[in-house]
């Protein structure tokens, strides 16, 4: 059965940490975690609606943030990039928890001091501990995924928020099905062998 789509957003060739003086164990932790932004980030690429900076930040448009109001989305938060205006770092409030133990998702490099993993890897295709079909909105994994400071979540939608993202004509966006269960785990295999994620 399908749950829903994972969703999978350009890079758009920027970094947002790249002036700023992050925290001893910022490696150790993600962009909501270390929730901090630049003021003075610069966005050049301004085609696009919707994108990834390299250190795992989702930037909208303000086309994307009407649209997501004009849809009455909850648990969005939309921060103003004041250096680069109509443009927005999205903070998706709403969270499913990602099942780690099915996915085989393997977290290294853990610190005492800072309480958290260097590295996070193993999360395609996305697996999700509740088997029920995903709502007409915006979500994110709890689990985020990457190396040190760049790690970020797994952005996740349904069908109905699917089609009306197409329609809207967000050409950037692609999608994945979220399935209940995989052929690979019906079989007893390693997905770590299979997909690179």
């Amino acid at each position: 059965m399908i749950l829903g789509y994972s969703i999978s957003i350009p890079d758009n060739d920027h970094y947002m940490y790249d002036n700023l003086k992050l925290p001893v164990c910022a490696k150790y932790m993600d962009v909501y975690s270390i929730n901090v932004y630049d003021p003075d980030f610069k966005f050049k690429k301004q085609r696009m609606n919707i994108s990834e900076t390299w250190d795992g930040f989702l930037i909208v448009s303000e086309l994307f943030k009407n649209f997501c109001e004009k849809e009455d989305y909850s648990g969005l938060e939309f921060i103003s990039l004041p250096a680069t205006k109509k443009f927005y770092w999205l903070k998706i409030h709403n969270v499913k928890v990602f099942d780690s133990t099915a996915r085989r998702t393997k977290f290294i490099n853990y610190s005492e001091e800072c309480l958290g993993f260097g590295g996070v890897y193993g999360a395609t295709p996305v697996c999700l501990k509740q088997k029920l079909s995903l709502e007409d909105n915006l979500f994110r994994t709890d689990i985020c995924f990457g190396d040190y400071e760049k790690k970020s979540p797994v952005y996740l939608t349904g069908e109905v928020t699917k089609q009306k993202l197409k329609r809207a004509g967000f050409k950037e966006i692609s999608f994945e099905k979220i399935l209940d269960e995989y052929q690979w785990q019906r079989e007893g295999k390693d997905p770590n062998a299979i997909v690179i994620g």
